[in-house]
């Protein structure tokens, strides 16, 4: 029985316990490449409090790419000196989807939030808003917009439906 592509869609992108980089890969055989479009660092006492970082928090905002084209865009803050506390890690300027950097460390990642996004133009975007958590402690906030338009139309091209 075929299963609806945007239902299949949702699954793979907010059902998934693994990296849902290392899935998209394989179902569109595209490497899944990032640039960086800004990487600062803020002072956001709200991260700052309820996740118990330092004053001075890394925010980096990437988007993910399959063949060229934009699959999601992405937001992770954190606090660079509490990310040093994880072993052989290192996340500044790093070209590697961060889903990967998860993956290979097999630390558990929360998801705390799954909500549709409307922008002024009334187009509904899927969004995941997780944790990454260690022993405990927060060490990412990571929010992914994914662009489900983009995400079809490679499917589409890929898969035999």
């Amino acid at each position: 029985m075929k299963r609806n592509l945007k239902k299949a869609l949702s699954d793979i992108l907010f059902q998934n316990t693994g990296s849902t980089t290392s899935i998209l890969e394989v179902i569109m055989n595209k490497t899944v490449e990032v640039e960086i479009i800004q990487e600062r660092i803020i002072c956001d006492s709200n991260y700052s409090t309820q996740y118990n970082w330092g004053d001075s928090l890394v925010m980096r905002a990437t988007t993910l790419k399959a063949g060229g084209i934009d699959i999601s865009n992405n937001i992770v803050i954190y606090d660079a000196d509490k990310v040093k506390q994880l072993d052989d890690f290192c996340v500044q300027n790093c070209l590697i989807p961060i889903g990967k950097i998860f993956s290979d460390l097999r630390k558990p990642a929360y998801l705390s939030k799954y909500c549709d996004f409307f922008n002024l133009t009334t187009t509904k975007y899927p969004v995941k808003e997780y944790q990454f958590i260690h022993n405990g402690k927060v060490y990412f906030h990571i929010i992914e917009l994914y662009l489900e338009d983009n995400l079809f139309d490679i499917l589409n091209g890929t898969l035999i439906i």
